[in-house]
């Protein structure tokens, strides 16, 4: 049986009873009859201000619209604001008034909030932000008790998200200001632009400043940390995304009415249909929001992508490399030596052939390298984003590249001819299952009329005039978010092209592996890269 410590007892104790004494001390101030209206009544007139120096530039004016859609709309004024006794009070002006400390944001958030307190007294703002030898940060540093909304902590909204980013910026961009608070510093000293992560407008618009400035442990997201402790992009950017961790800290009304969908224990297409007609949030994103679907009609990059999609191409991927590997070792331990002859040469790869072809490849082998590291959220992420999307872009000038060369004369070699094409690719394929171990001639050798076998040229078809296109065109809509649809094919856009540009990653991988190992299938192992390096094709005259 879990028991609980006489000091946590105690702790209990005096929370209960100070929120009673506060409650008490509120029902009291009711009675007073002082409400909010007869504040409101002055405070709400944008022409009220300061009738003494000692409160200039106090903030007065309190736009009752604003108001009354706050939190704190049906808490009375007098909860908060209360005179000193013996005094006119409310009634005289100017105010004689004072906020008690027992009647502090603490006094209330503290008892039934007390983990947002607790972060919030171990924030980088309480500990350095001083003046005078006292703190000079408190809760209406930020928060304004008057205009303050309820906010969803882990999915805010575009404009919440701008709210609370111009909370930091107010401050922030404040030169003398900022240069009291923080010891000297000037402004110009921060990166506010956020120029080294990637996309930086995009994140600026989606995250706010405490998404990321806000300690890896605090799920309430008021321990603010020094900037070189802020969350890393593989803090979000991973499987054990912090975002998904900060949901679960507060569900929202949304979460709960949900929570109960598609477990098999109601009737779930009524109870949809139930919450859909409430209106506000669909029944069924209630259900992806508590099933753990981090964004809908988005994708994070690490975060939500399908592991078991990642199992099965690791897998297909690791048995091709074993099927690659045991051809190799039968080539080496069955194949005869091939008979001594005369090496010929021809001259059949051009030097823009060449330089297309290095390129093509290392930017292949970057973007593989860098996506994959992103795709598993290893090392710098932002480091491997930024060379992904500089390669990305790369690979967009040398396809350009490849269709210049293929229209200046070099096309005609991936012009597919139908004619026998059928008993081409039989005897190309019996050759690499069963030829090149007995030491048979090549079927095709490559000439000045055709460089490439039956099964090379469909290969090279599909990849540099289908696959390669398609992954240029949904690497940029990933660079590119906001060009892409909301809808295609009737599925969410964004998630769709991730999807599909992911797949087609995995297929070049499967090419590359493929086209790596038939490099080696010449007359001996380097034949053909010495070709692509000087631009000769070498075979020996035995082995016509």
């Amino acid at each position: 049986m879990k028991t609980i410590s006489m000091g946590k007892w105690l702790g209990h104790l005096i929370r209960s009873l100070s929120l009673l004494g506060l409650l008490t001390l509120s029902h009291g101030a009711l009675a007073t009859e002082v409400n909010n209206s007869q504040c409101l009544s002055c405070h709400s007139d944008s022409d009220i201000h300061a009738v003494t120096s000692d409160n200039a530039g106090a903030k007065l004016f309190i736009a009752e619209e604003a108001y009354q859609e706050s939190v704190h709309a049906t808490v009375p004024c007098v909860a908060c604001h209360q005179s000193e006794q013996g005094n006119a009070g409310f009634d005289a002006l100017p105010h004689t008034q004072t906020t008690v400390a027992t009647n502090s944001c603490e006094s209330c958030h503290g008892l039934v909030q007390h983990k947002i307190t607790d972060a919030w007294k171990n924030s980088v703002h309480i500990s350095k932000i001083e003046k005078d030898g006292k703190n000079k940060f408190s809760c209406e540093s930020c928060h304004d008790a008057h205009t303050m909304q309820s906010s969803v902590i882990t999915k805010p909204t575009v404009q919440q998200v701008a709210s609370s980013n111009a909370l930091c910026t107010d401050c922030h961009t404040r030169a003398v200001e900022y240069q009291a608070l923080s010891g000297g510093k000037k402004v110009t000293e921060q990166d506010l632009t956020h120029a080294s992560i990637p996309n930086a407008a995009l994140h600026l618009g989606s995250l706010r400043c405490i998404d990321c400035h806000a300690g890896s442990n605090d799920l309430t997201l008021h321990n603010i940390v020094p900037a070189k402790e802020s969350v890393s992009c593989n803090q979000c950017h991973s499987d054990e995304s912090i975002l998904v961790q900060r949901r679960h800290f507060a569900p929202t009304e949304q979460n709960i009415a949900g929570s109960r969908l598609n477990q098999g224990l109601f009737d779930d297409k009524s109870l949809q249909d139930k919450l859909n007609s409430l209106g506000g949030i669909p029944a069924q994103q209630e259900i992806q929001w508590v099933n753990g679907s981090l964004f809908n009609n988005s994708y994070l990059i690490g975060a939500n992508g399908d592991v078991r999609l990642d199992r099965a191409i690791m897998w297909l991927a690791a048995a091709l490399l074993l099927i690659l590997a045991l051809h190799g070792l039968l080539r080496l331990v069955i194949s005869k030596t091939q008979p001594g002859g005369q090496w010929h040469k021809t001259y059949l790869y051009t030097l823009p052939v060449r330089v297309w072809h290095w390129l093509n490849a290392l930017c292949f082998i970057l973007l593989l390298a860098s996506g994959i590291a992103m795709h598993f959220s290893q090392g710098e992420l932002a480091t491997w984003a930024d060379l992904h999307n500089i390669t990305g872009l790369t690979l967009c000038a040398v396809w350009v590249l490849f269709i210049a060369v293929n229209l200046l004369g070099n096309g005609h070699h991936y012009v597919v001819k139908l004619n026998g094409l059928l008993g081409r690719l039989l005897r190309q394929t019996r050759y690499y299952l069963f030829g090149i171990f007995r030491g048979e001639a090549h079927p095709e050798h490559p000439s000045a009329q055709s460089k490439f076998n039956p099964l090379q040229q469909l290969g090279y078809v599909g990849v540099m005039y289908l696959i390669v296109p398609l992954l240029i065109i949904t690497g940029l809509l990933m660079l590119y978010p906001e060009y892409t649809p909301e809808v295609i094919f009737g599925l969410p856009g964004k998630q769709l092209v991730a999807y599909s540009h992911y797949l087609l990653a995995a297929m070049s991988l499967l090419f590359l592996l493929v086209h790596l190992y038939l490099c080696t299938t010449g007359d001996s192992l380097t034949t053909l890269l010495k070709g692509m390096i000087d631009g000769y094709h070498r075979h020996k005259s035995g082995g016509d």
